[in-house]
């Protein structure tokens, strides 16, 4: 069985659980506090190396990108990042914008502030680094809007790992209350229909102790 070593509030331990159900992978979660870990596949500890996979024949992998181009290669049936070259390359385009640049203005510093500092030193939450980080989800929100008033999906027609890395990204946030949903009703909408796929209910689940989600997080419907 494969293994995989995640964070439940890491956006890319996300990404890769919903790819791995979207592709009817079986595989065992175990979970790894990136501020205390207990397993270690290479000399650091940090989010870099997690989420962590140890394939089927033993072969470890360490970080979505890695995770997701091995499997893409070897179990090409329904493929996530679609067919011809053309619409592979506006996948990766658009999954590298969420899994870099949101992720490094939005999603590191929200996370940080509000989660993994009381682990780490057991600081306050700097107001300002999260002030700054949800006045920078307006622009890649109104991308988003852009988007789905182009497309059925963020890439296209199907539903691709755009959509999966965008909302692994969003369900971290929204974990933590970070979004007002009404200002965003294009994007509410698209992010309902995630939500919708029996690969997203298990994230759904997820709880991180003494930090509950907003009532209506669970809900399809919301």
């Amino acid at each position: 069985m494969r293994e995989l070593y995640h964070y439940p509030l890491d956006p890319f331990g996300r990404l890769a659980r919903i790819y791995l159900k979207e592709k009817s992978l079986d595989h065992t979660l175990i979970i790894e506090l990136p501020w205390n870990r207990k397993k270690t596949f290479s000399g650091k500890h940090s989010f870099s190396d997690l989420p962590a996979l140890i394939d089927m024949d033993g072969l470890i992998l360490e970080g979505w990108y890695s995770i997701i181009e091995h499997l893409e290669q070897h179990y090409r049936s329904n493929s996530l990042l679609r067919v011809t070259p053309k619409e592979k390359a506006e996948c990766r385009r658009i999954m590298l914008l969420f899994n870099t640049m949101f992720f490094a203005d939005v999603t590191k510093n929200i996370v940080f502030e509000k989660v993994a500092k009381r682990h780490l030193d057991r600081s306050s939450p700097d107001s300002l680094s999260i002030r700054k980080s949800n006045a920078a989800i307006k622009g890649y929100f109104d991308y988003i809007t852009w988007l789905t008033d182009r497309r059925n999906w963020l890439a296209g027609e199907e539903f691709t790992l755009v959509d999966i890395s965008a909302a692994a990204h969003v369900s971290c946030i929204d974990y933590l209350g970070s979004i007002e949903w009404e200002k965003y009703p294009e994007v509410k909408d698209w992010y309902a229909r995630v939500k919708s796929r029996p690969s997203f209910r298990e994230i759904l689940s997820d709880r991180i102790p003494n930090i509950a989600p907003p009532d209506y997080y669970q809900e399809l419907d919301f």
